[in-house]
């Protein structure tokens, strides 16, 4: 009896169990429905809270300003910097912005980095102690610090060279001294040693030597070579040199001037202006040249090429390239030289253009016809 009472009792239990149920869904209902809404109200409440800093805004110039202003200005703007270091061309730039990216007056979104580039300072502060190095040595080492610098720190001015017991090229003295600050770019002034005795050259026979022949010697001598020219007489060999101003064996010091006189060939009234028969450049005679076309010796014009420059202390590389109006250029002459007037002998095609290059920097250009 017990065990039938209990299930009855329970079954009425869940009778009303499932009663109150159904009274209660639309209820159940609208709270499920309330808790979805408060919960996607609150969702996007945090998203637009969240994505509040991204709103555009305008990049601040900074560039010249020293870092911790440009730092104030970047968090003003919400902005987010990316540092980058480098030395400076200029003194006293050290700590300031050189450059940034975006550029100012960008329009990005709040939390962008913006990329600045901060100077170190110079790479060197202050001058050195070069007694007793290379001239060449420190050019050298000044151009690998300095190479495709605007306003390099420290220049070197025309050095004054003095008989020494030092070995050529070796500073002796120096202006501005040792560890003198740099604030503003720098000319160095140096005396170096041109050794202790003057070198000296044997001249060697140079006539009846060809244009071709002269450039050559030209690149292997320590000579000034100056020259001149006729149109050939006599017996004389067009193309050739006739005479020299210096006696052959004769010994001269490094770098003096020697005169060399060039007879041209004499032109035939089949041409105008200044013909070069390319035939003459080799040495041969007129009738060995005679019966070259008239189309072929109509190819070439010869000359003096003759330039003025600024002298320099010690010999410097110069060269003399041709830019043929047909084909690829080429150097004609290549040199050291210590500058003033320059004269080179040449035999091109006609219209060809002749540059004149003194440490690697053009000083002359001429069209010849």
């Amino acid at each position: 009896m017990d065990i039938k009472n209990k299930i009855k009792n329970a079954g009425i239990s869940l009778n009303e169990m499932e009663a109150d149920l159904q009274k209660s869904a639309p209820a159940f209902a609208a709270y499920t429905v309330a808790a979805f809404v408060l919960m996607f109200v609150t969702a996007l409440a945090v998203f637009f809270f969240v994505n509040k800093g991204y709103e555009q805004v305008l990049v601040p110039d900074v560039t010249g300003k020293s870092l911790t202003r440009a730092l104030l200005e970047m968090q003003e703007k919400e902005l987010y910097p990316k540092l980058q270091l480098r030395y400076s061309d200029l003194p006293g730039q050290a700590g300031q912005v050189l450059s940034q990216n975006p550029r100012a007056g960008s329009i990005v979104k709040a939390g962008r980095r913006v990329t600045l580039v901060v100077s170190r300072g110079v790479m060197i502060d202050h001058i050195g102690n070069y007694v007793g190095t290379n001239l060449d040595a420190l050019k050298n080492k000044l151009d690998a610090l300095y190479g495709g610098v605007e306003t390099p720190q420290i220049t070197i001015a025309n050095p004054v060279f003095k008989m020494d017991a030092a070995s050529v090229g070796t500073i002796l003295e120096q202006e501005p001294p040792e560890g003198t600050p740099i604030t503003q770019p720098v000319e160095l002034k140096l005396i170096v040693s041109s050794g202790p005795v003057e070198k000296r050259v044997s001249v060697e026979n140079y006539v009846g030597k060809t244009v071709a022949e002269i450039l050559e010697t030209m690149g292997k001598t320590p000579l000034l070579f100056e020259f001149k020219s006729h149109t050939a007489t006599g017996d004389e060999t067009p193309g050739t040199v006739v005479s020299q101003s210096e006696l052959e064996n004769s010994q001269v010091k490094e770098y003096s001037k020697i005169t060399l006189e060039f007879a041209l060939p004499e032109l035939s009234a089949s041409f105008s202006g200044d013909t070069l028969v390319d035939a003459d450049i080799k040495g041969r005679t007129e009738d060995e040249v005679a019966g070259v076309k008239i189309a072929d010796l109509s190819k070439f014009t010869n000359g003096i090429f003759t330039a003025s420059v600024s002298r320099y202390p010690l010999a410097v590389p110069v060269k003399l390239e041709a830019f043929p109006p047909d084909g690829a250029s080429y150097t004609l002459a290549s040199f050291n030289h210590i500058g003033g007037e320059i004269t080179v002998p040449y035999a091109v095609p006609h219209g060809t253009t002749l540059a004149l290059s003194v440490l690697n920097q053009e000083k002359e250009r001429v069209t010849v016809q």
